[in-house]
Order: structure tokens, then C-alpha cells, then sequence
């Protein structure tokens, strides 16, 4: 007479939701889950937290290719991955089932609504920074429909100086600050970065052919020690 063992299938729930990391930076999504699992012939020690490691491993892998705001494709797709044959048949145990629930924690919500609201307001700054700011007239007009009544000259002549400053820094100051910080990168010392001010200043006069308004660096330096 022979004894024939049948092995029954488990269920382990994850009842304390497991944080999984998504491409949204600082936000996770909250996942709970549910498998069942038949052991194999020959068990190990702590099968079942073996299952829930490597379901844990898996769905954090697939979480991280999908931003915050699409929780319910990620969790199809986790679902769906959970089911392949690659994850049902592993050594030590065969998965019959396992599924995911996700979700955002209250304060990812807020932290993603933050984050999309600061999103529109960088991509509203650019678009009318490219479409409206950068045209001098485009601007006025624009003043001057926001206010409603016709303004005085001396007030359209305010906001013409302010749009032609506005395109005066970024096609001269802005690449000139630019440059100026990637040479300050070289001087973490202050003073090292002020004598390379001096030097700079200095070397742009001698280029202009006149070098008697602005004082060289030894001149600079002699004040400095007394």
C-alpha cells in the first residue's frame, strides 16, 4: 500500500501595505498583496516569505517603469507580469496566483498635485516667455489689455523699457553670467573669485584699447593690503 501526499495550496496576504518605488521622484505607490501558492516536494525554511520576497522583487521592478499618475496601468501590468509563466514556475514552490492592489497614500496625492501644479506654471512661464515676453510690443499689449483702460504714456513707456530689458538680459547678460559662472567653478576660495573678477575686468578693458577707468589688478590688490 502506498501513501500518497497531496500538497495543498497556500494563500498569503500582505496586510500591511508594501511601499513600491515609481518614476515620479519622492512618490511611492502602496501596494497590497494577495498569492497563492502551492510548496514543492521538498520544502525550505520560510517558503512563505521567500514567495512574498520574490513577488515583492518582481512587482518593484515593473512599479519603477510607470509615473504616479498612471497607478491603475501599473497595476494591470503587475498583474499581468505576476501571471507569466516565469514567475509561477520558480524552484521551492509553484505560484497559482498572486494579484496587487495600488494606491496613493494621502500625502502622495498632495505631493503629486504640488508637483503637476508646479509643472503648468513652468510650462505657462515658458510658453509665454517664448510667445509673449520676447516681442517688446506683444507685452505692452498685453499691459494694456490687462489693465482695460488706455494708460498713460508715461506708463507704456515703463513697460516698453522693462520687455526691451527683458530681451537685453537674455541676449547679452544671460550668456555673459553664464560663462562667468562656469569660469568661478575653477575658485572655491572668495578671494581666489574676486581676483579672477579683477582679472577678468581688467583683461576686457585692455581688449577696448582703454584701461584707465577700471583698475587693474595690481592696483587692486596694493588697496586690498592697505
Amino acid at each position: 500500500m502506498r501513501w500518497f501526499w497531496q500538497r495543498r495550496s497556500r494563500t498569503t496576504h500582505c496586510t500591511q501595505p508594501r511601499m513600491l518605488r515609481c518614476s515620479t521622484p519622492g512618490v511611492y505607490f502602496e501596494a497590497t498583496f494577495t498569492i497563492e501558492w502551492r510548496p514543492a516536494l521538498r520544502t525550505r525554511p520560510n517558503l512563505e516569505d521567500l514567495v512574498l520576497s520574490r513577488t515583492l522583487a518582481r512587482a518593484g521592478e515593473v512599479a519603477q517603469l510607470f509615473p504616479a499618475v498612471e497607478v491603475r496601468t501599473a497595476q494591470d501590468t503587475i498583474n499581468a507580469e505576476l501571471g507569466a509563466p516565469e514567475h509561477t514556475r520558480v524552484p521551492g514552490y509553484q505560484c497559482l496566483a498572486a494579484r496587487v492592489e495600488l494606491a496613493l497614500t494621502e500625502s502622495a496625492r498632495e505631493d503629486l498635485a504640488q508637483q503637476q501644479g508646479d509643472e503648468a506654471r513652468v510650462r505657462r512661464l515658458r510658453f509665454l516667455r517664448t510667445n509673449l515676453y520676447e516681442q517688446p510690443d506683444l507685452f505692452v499689449l498685453d499691459r494694456i489689455e490687462r489693465q482695460g483702460d488706455w494708460p498713460g504714456a508715461e506708463q507704456v513707456a515703463e513697460w516698453q523699457r522693462l520687455a526691451r530689458w527683458m530681451v537685453a538680459a537674455d541676449e547679452w547678460w544671460q550668456p555673459m553670467l553664464d560663462q562667468w559662472e562656469k569660469v568661478g567653478q575653477g575658485f572655491n576660495d572668495i578671494e581666489l573669485q574676486n581676483r579672477a573678477m579683477l582679472a577678468l575686468c581688467d583683461a576686457l578693458q585692455k581688449l577696448k584699447g582703454d584701461d584707465a577707468s577700471i583698475p587693474s589688478l595690481g592696483a587692486a590688490e596694493g588697496r586690498r593690503k592697505k
